[in-house]
């Protein structure tokens, strides 16, 4: 069965496990991380959809927004910013980076989950178990026509 592969970035972790359990009723697969840093190495590439924060310890969302958009591989992988900040030049400059949506914290569960299912219309492929084989450390990625060995 096809999935929808989505990554939560956000250091609070108690916000991170309910999107993390509202997402998967809703039948996505939701993997977390907690920085910026521990998210460029969980393959971004592989995701449907980030959801990510802007400010979080070393790293901002900005920036790893600006690092995603610059690399062809994750180039076209959307990002929805869900962020405390929430000024106009804010919501801007989320969008200017590359952003396909933008919601200001406090936020509804059933928008969050909205939004993500608009975006997913509209430019996302979901994910099926045969594109990705692994074996003791070995990925082959059939789509992408690429291979990795212990994460490198």
């Amino acid at each position: 069965m096809a999935k929808y592969k989505i990554l939560i970035v956000d250091d609070e972790e108690s916000l991170c496990e309910i999107l993390q359990f509202n997402l998967e009723v809703e039948g996505y697969e939701a993997d977390v991380a907690y920085s910026a840093e521990q998210a460029l190495e969980m393959h971004p590439e592989r995701y449907s959809l980030i959801l990510l924060d802007v400010m979080m310890g070393e790293m901002s969302g900005f920036k790893m927004a600006r690092i995603l958009k610059s690399n062809p591989e994750t180039a076209r992988v959307p990002v929805i910013f869900c962020t405390a900040r929430d000024t106009e030049d804010d919501t801007v400059a989320g969008l200017n980076l590359g952003a396909d949506d933008y919601i200001a914290k406090p936020f509804s569960i059933r928008e969050v989950l909205a939004r993500v299912r608009s975006v997913l219309r509209r430019t996302a492929s979901p994910q099926t178990e045969s594109e990705v084989i692994g074996y003791e450390g070995l990925e082959m990625d059939l789509r992408r026509k690429s291979c990795t060995v212990d994460g490198n």
